[in-house]
C-alpha cells in the first residue's frame, strides 16, 4: 500500500496527472503523451480520489478531463500487463481483476458526482479511453479522433462499465457489435451512433471544451444535478417512480436561491445570474 501512495504522488508531482481547480471548473489532465496517455493503476488511482472528492465540493460545477498530446487515452497500460506472462494464470487472473475494478470505480466516480463532466477527446480513444468517455455526461471529439473497444482483440471483455453504459446508449445489439469485433469508429461514426456530441476541427477543440465548461459552470448546479441524477437513475424506474422522482427533484431546486433568481430574470427579460 505504502508503494501505491508512493507511486500516486509521484504521478502527480511529476506531471503525469495534471489536477487543478479554477472559477468552478475541475480540470483533471493525463499527461503521458510518449505512452500516448495509457491508463496505468498509478495515474488512475489519484484521479479517482479527485474525482470523488468533488463530490461535496460546492464550489466546483463542472469537470473537463483530458489529454495532452495526440491520443486521448490509448486503452490500459499493455507493458504491465505483460508482466502477467511471468505470473501464473491465477496471479495473472487476480492481477486483472483488480485493474478492472479501479477502472470501474473511476468510471462510477464519474458517473455518480453531481457535477456534469465533460470529456475532450483527440486522436485514439482505446480500450478503458473509450469506456471512460461512455460514462461522461458530455463529449466533444477532434475530427481525428477515433474510439475503439478493444478488449476482445487482447481476449478479454470490456472493463470501465462499458458494459452498462454502451447499450443504454446504442441498443444491445448494436452495442454486442461494437463489444464483440471491436472494429475502430470514426469520429464522426461515434456522432452518428450518439457515442459524443459534438466534433470539432482538432485546433478548435480545446477552446471549445472550455467554452462549454464556463457555460455549464455558470448555470444553476442544482438543477444540472438534479438532470444528471434523473437521466442516470431513470432506467431502475417505471412511469409512476419517474413522474415521483421528477416531482421530488423539482422541490429540491425550487427551495434553491437560483430558482427565485431564475424568475425574476424571466419577468425582467434578463439571462439569469446563477450564484
Amino acid at each position: 500500500m505504502a508503494e501505491q501512495i508512493l507511486a500516486d504522488e509521484e504521478a502527480v508531482a511529476n506531471g503525469e496527472v495534471i489536477l487543478k481547480i479554477e472559477d468552478g471548473v475541475a480540470y483533471a489532465t493525463v499527461n503521458r503523451p510518449k505512452a500516448r496517455n495509457a491508463m496505468a493503476p498509478y495515474v488512475r488511482r489519484p484521479l479517482t480520489r479527485f474525482v470523488e472528492s468533488l463530490k461535496t465540493n460546492t464550489d466546483v460545477r463542472v469537470l473537463l478531463l483530458q489529454a495532452t498530446g495526440p491520443s486521448f487515452i490509448a486503452g490500459g497500460d499493455v507493458k504491465s500487463f505483460s508482466l502477467g506472462l511471468e505470473m501464473t494464470p491465477e496471479a495473472r487472473a487476480e492481477d486483472m481483476r483488480g485493474r478492472a475494478a479501479g477502472a470501474g470505480v473511476f468510471s462510477a466516480a464519474l458517473a455518480s458526482i453531481p457535477q456534469p463532466v465533460i470529456v475532450a477527446g483527440r486522436g485514439p480513444s482505446v480500450g478503458v479511453g473509450a469506456s471512460i468517455m461512455l460514462a461522461a455526461d458530455l463529449v466533444m471529439l477532434s475530427e481525428n479522433a477515433m474510439l475503439r473497444l478493444s478488449h476482445v482483440t487482447l481476449g478479454i471483455s470490456p472493463d470501465g462499465l462499458a458494459s452498462w453504459f454502451l447499450p443504454r446508449i446504442v441498443g444491445l445489439k448494436r452495442a454486442n457489435q461494437i463489444a464483440m469485433l471491436g472494429d475502430p469508429l470514426t469520429a464522426q461514426e461515434a456522432l452518428a451512433l450518439g457515442l459524443v456530441n459534438w466534433v470539432y476541427p482538432d485546433e478548435e477543440l480545446d477552446a471549445e471544451a472550455e467554452k462549454l465548461a464556463r457555460r455549464l459552470a455558470s448555470g444553476a448546479p442544482q438543477a444540472i444535478g438534479e438532470i444528471k441524477r434523473l437521466m442516470l437513475t431513470s432506467g431502475a424506474r417505471d412511469l409512476d417512480g419517474q413522474v415521483s422522482a421528477e416531482a421530488e427533484s423539482l422541490r429540491r431546486c425550487a427551495l434553491t436561491d437560483d430558482y427565485a433568481e431564475g424568475l425574476r430574470a424571466v419577468l425582467e427579460r434578463r439571462a439569469p445570474r446563477f450564484g
